[in-house]
């Protein structure tokens, strides 16, 4: 084989190699595409309606729990008052009053009683 037919060989096979375009009726996705889809979207709609009801049962527990810890603190405070020494008419020597250990927060994290 000499180089000629060899060159004339390689121009007459295209690169890359031509491909057949498939009709557009063969190539959408179809009822079964839509309906996959249409599962996938009710999924995600759900899912977000589950997750704000139980972001909303999270956040009614936690107000809840931070009236019971307002009550509890609040039963025990006039008892601390009386046997602070320092603590005067004005109410300077204890109590949450002043932010006391636990910082403007009242010791809960992320904020105070309404947080």
């Amino acid at each position: 084989m000499n180089a000629t037919a060899w060159v004339v060989r390689l121009a007459a096979t295209p690169s890359p190699t031509p491909v057949e375009v498939p009709l557009s009726e063969q190539a959408s996705p179809g009822v079964l595409g839509f309906l996959v889809t249409f599962a996938v979207a009710v999924a995600a709609i759900l899912l977000a309606l589950s997750l704000t009801r139980h972001l909303r049962v999270v956040d009614r527990r936690a107000a809840q729990l931070a009236r019971d810890e307002d009550a509890v603190l609040g039963a025990a405070e006039p008892d601390a008052d009386e046997d602070d020494p320092e603590g005067g008419a004005d109410g300077s020597g204890g109590g949450r009053a002043g932010g006391g250990a636990g910082g403007p927060a009242g010791g809960r994290p992320g904020g105070g009683a309404g947080a």
